[in-house]
């Protein structure tokens, strides 16, 4: 039985709202979800009578039954569950239904039983001879094992003394795990629920820093014991989030199924029943064969991209006070992680326990600048997991890469593990992109009202139908055979061309989209980008590179500097700044500065090679920095020190050697916010007789400091420091550059204190500023541009400073450059904040002067507004106000800056509400929710935000590709629903002409019409290459617009004219005779049949000929230009000069005259031009109401 926990405050639950059986247990509860809400849950079960009852329905339906099962399951899951299982109490339930009334939705889970093994999760017992570990594996559970699963002892050093618990820590979380033998829960959303039997409820498995239902391990100064690893790997499970692929069924129902699929069961039904077998399994066939091929392709597509996400990652762990090498999946709640020099990547929140790491957290915050993070060693254990945050100095996120650590001999970097998997921040967001909400497409709106128009008419006919057969001469006795003629007129109006003809234009639109390398996980996506209005971008990854640049430095002149040679002394003067001198211009010239980030960092190095060993991580402004010297690292073949020299073109002209030890280093903390080294600079060069091999040594040690300008300019001495420094450094920070002030001061090796952390805190010289930015991707500045040239608006939303995303906008091109005099090209910046009474106040400034605005004035008139920016904390203020000032933020905002992912999904769908189809561009998983919120997302990072997109691109450009593509896709499912719509309206009147007459057409004639002319043209009519260029940005089209609607109806009345026409001109001809009819059936070979037939073949073909001339002329789709050329060949061979065969066939009475044949040929011509003649002028009056001659 499950552990009878202890439920939260809030758990409580009324036995008067809950259901219960006979013996009174309850068979509803409730689900205490992790952010409080308490969602209603009932249980389900099977047995024998209800399996039995629900195939046999299955069975006897034909599969019908099932596939509206499969329908309900996802739209409808409680009818679903009722169909087939029955209520049962909790405790005996094998399925939970959850319903979340704040979604709509309802899912239901499977309750998994998870018994808790006693036996040593390592595979064997352990036993210690001689402080080593010995490991006693099973034999046949070693084949299984993975690479990682096998705890590899990678050393046998007990941690003992190394690492001490606070007291807090030993009170708060010592507690043993319970000895209960086996568990119950549920997976909703990816997270587990444990079921609690004495509240009847399933509460929510946190890890460490929540309220627990399970108790909590023990966790001591050797790690976690054997025994509890082993329970928690099962409760737990394994650490990773892994989103588990959808079955095939799945794929069908969310990316296929739709209702005019559902409705070609129905016509499959009528059509069998009347006796049409060959009609009806032809639709089988080319259903299932095109339902497969999309399904296949999609979930190919899906479990491909899923598998990217599938990592390994080793992790040494601390456990019964060893260290193991194990793979990150096998990571709990409670395990003691090293983070070394060799780690890369953190797959687990948690808190650091001892030393500092460096990690950038880009994925996460938005921001190139690594954050440090240090142990808080003052502070109990219990506290920091409580304290759990990205504004903790000792929080660990997963996501986050190591990228620099401060690693001293005989001390590890340790940190706790708090949340693993699912649990962990990153998880929460993966959970939400695995479980997107409900989207309503309007192209589906569209769709269904168009379904409904169609029923309508088909409505209309059966009527007319029925009226015909019961009241008029030409009645049927029969009145079932009645009943079943009048449905199977109904089932025309929905031809099984439509879905099949739909999902391959879908299909057409991702191979494109796979050609210009963007993946499609939701095909109903990309027609949605054909009515994208706004484009909304990410920073860093996006429009930024995932790295800072060394942009340069600005040097001090004039201050006394004795340059490490000892050659040149600079006359004192008063201290300026000299210009700022690029980095990839040469060398740098500044001895001073050049030694300065030559060796100022704490960067790991190979020390075979010399290599920075974090070259994978661009992030590191120390690397960067570095990277620009050109320098290399050598050990010190007289002691342990780092020694560091530059590349042979780098050293000194006339011949000798430069090369600097690194003595002592004192890493940068977020306390002190600055960096310093103690180092001894080197001249070797040749004397003075030219010898070679006799050699002059000379040399200086200084100390060399970098760090945060305010701090760093309190440390040096006030007539080193330009009077102006303030002012540069806010004129580069307000560019949106990243500022770090330079200084150095002569060490006298004989001071004790040299070494100490005090020692640059005082007598520094000031060197000058180090500026470092963010350099836009390839193609940013040409995609923005290509964009406002085509009306789309383009905007930034980052979690990074207002000034750097302001720089990096104006750089992109979404403000204007700084300069403008145009009152539509001022930067406004708008701060909102509520004041001592509670009152909105908003401040309007001129981003570049800071002059003030009124913001009523501010805001400008609607026609010229000009570009606010704005912040996280001040959109929060304007967010929960509300009213115009929100909404005019809205329209005119063109950077967000600080804004959390909240704020960035929030923004999103406020765009949409205001009436942008909005497509979000991101490539971290702090823009996940965003992704997921707009309209279109595209995702340029598959690791990290692939899931939560409809799309996935590898780089900027892929944003036009896919609004081409969208246009494109949504013109060509408009112009299928076009051409259904036309030859639906022509098919179903001539067929109940017919019907008036007591006539047909044959099955054959349907086969032909429906399964082979409509349907080869369906399927083509996607296959038109997008075109290169976007015309225009604001989407409207519809199939529900009053020229579209009036463009088809003249299109119809004039070819149901030319029919009447052909009918009449053939009760005119000598040779004509009336067909034999009875009152019994309808008959089929006649000369009204035949002809009518002879025209539908033309005629069905001319809307796609008239509806594809304003955007994709027929002559550009060459698969369908040669299917019409087919198709007429076959066509005109039928009516002009068929075999006897083919008129047995189609059941077919053709005329004795072929003068008669070739006419109506004509006539067919003479409607074909007539038609495209009416839709010239309709193109034309289009044309000249919008005022533009283009789309």
């Amino acid at each position: 039985m499950s552990p009878d926990p202890s439920p939260p405050p809030s758990s409580s639950a009324s036995s008067s709202d809950l259901d219960y059986d006979e013996e009174h247990y309850y068979t509803k509860g409730i689900l205490h979800s992790g952010d409080g809400e308490e969602l209603p849950i009932q249980g389900f079960s099977s047995d024998g009578y209800s399996t039995i009852l629900f195939w046999s329905l299955v069975v006897v339906s034909l599969g019908s039954f099932y596939l509206i099962y499969v329908f309900l399951t996802v739209y409808t899951p409680r009818i679903a569950a009722l169909l087939r299982y029955r209520t049962v109490p909790l405790e005996e339930a094998q399925f939970v239904l959850v319903e979340n009334e704040r979604t709509g939705t309802c899912s239901l889970c499977e309750v998994q039983v998870v018994l808790l093994k006693d036996t040593h999760s390592y595979g064997g017992t352990t036993s210690h001879e001689d402080g080593e570990m010995k490991k006693k594996k099973d034999p046949e559970k070693e084949e299984t094992e993975s690479k990682f699963s096998a705890f590899t002892r990678t050393s046998s050093r007990m941690i003992s003394g190394f690492f001490t618990p606070d007291s807090q820590a030993g009170t708060e979380y010592s507690v043993l795990l319970s000895d209960s033998p086996h568990i119950k829960y549920i997976e909703y959303g990816h997270t587990r629920y444990i079921y609690s039997r004495p509240f009847n409820s399933f509460y929510f498995l946190s890890g460490l820093d929540g309220d627990n239902p399970m108790k909590r391990p023990r966790i001591t100064l050797n790690g976690l014991n054997s025994d509890d690893v082993s329970k928690l790997h099962e409760i737990y499970g394994r650490n990773e989030l892994k989103i588990k692929p959808d079955s095939y069924l799945k794929v069908f129902v969310d990316n296929i199924l739709d209702v005019f699929y559902l409705f070609q069961v129905l016509t499959f039904i009528i059509w069998c029943i009347a006796g049409y077998y060959y009609y009806a399994l032809g639709i089988v066939i080319f259903s299932a064969a095109f339902i497969a091929a999309a399904v296949i392709r999609i979930k190919q597509y899906s479990d491909r991209m899923l598998a990217e996400l599938d990592f390994e990652v080793p992790v040494t762990v601390i456990r019964d006070g060893y260290d193991y090498e194990v793979s990150h999946h096998e990571l709990v709640p409670g395990d003691i992680v090293v983070i070394n020099k060799s780690s890369k990547y953190l797959t687990f929140d948690g808190v650091l326990l001892t030393g500092h790491i460096y990690l950038d957290i880009a994925s996460l915050k938005g921001v190139t600048i690594p954050a440090i993070k240090r142990a808080e060693e003052g502070t109990a254990i219990a506290d920091r997991i409580t304290k759990l945050s990205h504004d903790s100095d000792s929080s660990l996120f997963s996501g986050s890469r190591v990228v620099g650590g401060y690693w001293e001999e005989g001390k590890d970097v340790l940190a706790l593990v708090v949340n693993t998997g699912f649990l962990t921040e990153k998880g929460r967001v993966f959970h939400k992109a695995g479980m997107p909400e409900t989207y309503e497409y309007s192209i589906d709106q569209d769709g269904f009202t168009y379904f409904q128009f169609l029923i309508v008419i088909g409505a209309i006919s059966f009527t007319v139908a029925m009226v015909l057969f019961k009241f008029s001469a030409n009645y049927l006795s029969d009145d079932f055979y009645a009943l079943i003629q009048a449905l199977r007129l109904v089932t025309l109006s929905i031809p099984p061309s439509l879905p099949l003809g739909l999902t391959m234009a879908y299909i057409w639109s991702s191979r494109r989209l796979e050609r210009e390398d963007i993946g499609c996980r939701n095909y109903r996506r990309i027609y949605v980008g054909g009515k994208i209005s706004c484009v909304v971008f990410d920073k860093t990854g996006t429009l930024t590179v995932n790295s800072t640049e060394t942009i340069g430095y600005v040097p001090v002149e004039g201050t006394e500097a004795v340059s490490p040679s000892g050659k040149e002394s600079v006359e004192n003067r008063t201290a300026k700044f000299g210009p700022l001198t690029g980095c990839q211009n040469g060398p740098i010239q500044d001895e001073n500065i050049l030694y300065l980030m030559a060796t100022c960092h704490d960067l790991r190095f190979n020390e075979t090679s010399g290599e920075d060993e974090d070259e994978e991580q661009e992030h590191s402004p120390d690397r960067v920095m570095f990277k620009v010297t050109g320098w290399k690292v050598n050990r010190n073949p007289q002691n342990s020190h780092t020694r560091l020299e530059p590349p042979p073109d780098h050293q000194p002209p006339g011949g000798g050697r430069v090369y600097a030890d690194v003595i002592s280093l004192l890493p940068f903390t977020s306390e002190i916010k600055y960096m310093a080294v103690i180092v001894k600079i080197h001249h070797e060069g040749v004397n003075g007789d030219g010898v070679s091999g006799h050699e002059v040594y000379s040399g200086v040690t200084r100390c060399y400091v970098k760090g945060e300008p305010t701090t760093i300019l309190t440390f040096c001495q006030p007539d080193s420091v330009p009077p102006d420094t303030l002012d540069q450094i806010e004129m580069y920070t307000r560019q949106g550059f990243i500022v770090v002030c330079l200084a150095y001061k002569d060490v006298n090796e004989s001071r004790d204190d040299f070494r100490s952390q005090d020692f640059p805190k005082y007598d520094l010289t000031f060197l000058g500023l180090l500026i470092f930015g963010d350099r836009l991707v390839e193609g940013a500045k040409d995609v923005i541009s290509n964009l406002q040239h085509r009306k789309f608006q383009t905007l930034m939303c980052t979690g990074d400073s207002i000034h750097t995303a302001v720089h990096v906008a104006r750089e992109a091109g979404i403000l204007p450059p700084k300069g403008s005099f145009k009152p539509a090209d001022k930067v406004i910046k708008i701060t909102a904040y509520l004041d001592r009474f509670g009152a909105l106040q908003i401040e309007a400034k001129d981003y570049d002067t800071d002059a003030p605005y009124e913001p009523e004035s501010a805001w400008g008139d609607s026609w010229s507004p000009p570009h606010f920016v704005t912040d996280g904390t001040s959109w929060e203020v304007l967010d929960n106000a509300g009213g115009s000032h929100l909404d005019r933020i809205i329209i005119a905002g063109k950077v967000f800056a600080r804004m959390t992912p909240r704020q960035k999904k929030n923004l999103v769908e406020l765009k949409r509400k205001v009436g942008f189809e909005t497509c979000m561009v991101g490539d971290g998983s702090n823009d996940n929710e965003a992704l997921q919120e707009a309209d279109v997302g595209i995702s340029l990072n598959n690791r990290e935000s692939g899931l939560a997109a409809s799309f996935q691109g590898k780089d900027i450009t892929a944003v036009p590709r896919l609004l081409n593509e969208g246009r494109t896709s949504l013109l060509q499912l408009l112009t299928i629903f076009m051409f259904t719509g036309c030859h639906t309206v022509i098919g179903m009147f001539g067929e109940t002409y017919l019907y008036s007459m007591l006539l047909e057409l044959s099955e054959i004639d349907w086969i032909y019409i429906d399964l082979f002319l409509v349907m080869s043209i369906d399927l083509m009519l996607g296959y038109t290459e997008s075109r290169d260029t976007i015309k225009t940005s604001r989407r409207t089209e519809t199939f529900w617009n009053a020229l579209r609607v009036s463009s088809n109806a003249v299109f119809v009345l004039v070819c149901i004219a030319f029919q009447i026409g052909v009918i009449v001109y053939i009760h005119l001809q000598a040779w004509y005779r009336p067909a034999h009819t009875n009152h019994s059936h309808l008959t089929e070979a006649s000369y009204e049949s035949t002809y009518i037939f002879a025209m539908l073949i033309f005629q069905l073909t001319f809307p796609a000929i008239i509806y594809t001339m304003e955007h994709d002329p027929i002559y550009k789709n060459i698969p369908l230009l040669v299917i019409f050329g087919v198709l007429y060949t076959i066509n005109t061979y039928i009516v002009v000069y068929p075999a006897e065969i083919v008129v047995e066939l189609f059941e077919l009475m053709i005329s004795p005259s072929v003068v008669f044949r070739i006419t109506i040929l004509l006539i067919l011509v003479v409607n074909l031009i007539v038609n495209i003649l009416m839709e010239l002028g309709f193109i034309a009056f289009k044309r000249q109401s919008s005022g533009k001659g283009g789309h």
